[in-house]
């Protein structure tokens, strides 16, 4: 489990809170000091020496639940949750084309 950083607020959508070091993606699962999966990353934005992330809860979080996290520490594992999960980028509009010999 690596640290991720500390919550800073609660938005109507989520979470925010600004990055601790190493590689990130959106997607990334996202879990408590009790390694109760809270949500996961939505979004990474601002100055990339220090961005913020956006987390995106779990359903069964109330408003409350997140509010309790404030100032508390998150934590990734590095396995990715959603409908994209395990799967590689698609480019919509691209096709695959075969190499075509001239003689």
């Amino acid at each position: 489990m690596r640290s991720l950083g500390k919550v800073m607020h609660v938005t109507k959508r989520g979470l925010v809170l600004r990055a601790g070091e190493g590689p990130l993606e959106p997607g990334n699962a996202v879990y408590d000091g009790g390694q109760r999966r809270v949500g996961s990353v939505l979004d990474i934005f601002g100055p990339v020496s220090s961005p913020y992330i956006a987390i995106k809860p779990v359903q069964a979080m109330t408003h409350e639940d997140l509010a309790a996290l404030v100032g508390k520490e998150l934590y990734i594992m590095g396995e990715k949750h959603g409908r994209k999960a395990g799967k590689e980028a698609h480019m919509p509009g691209m096709r695959e084309h075969k190499a075509r010999s001239r003689l």
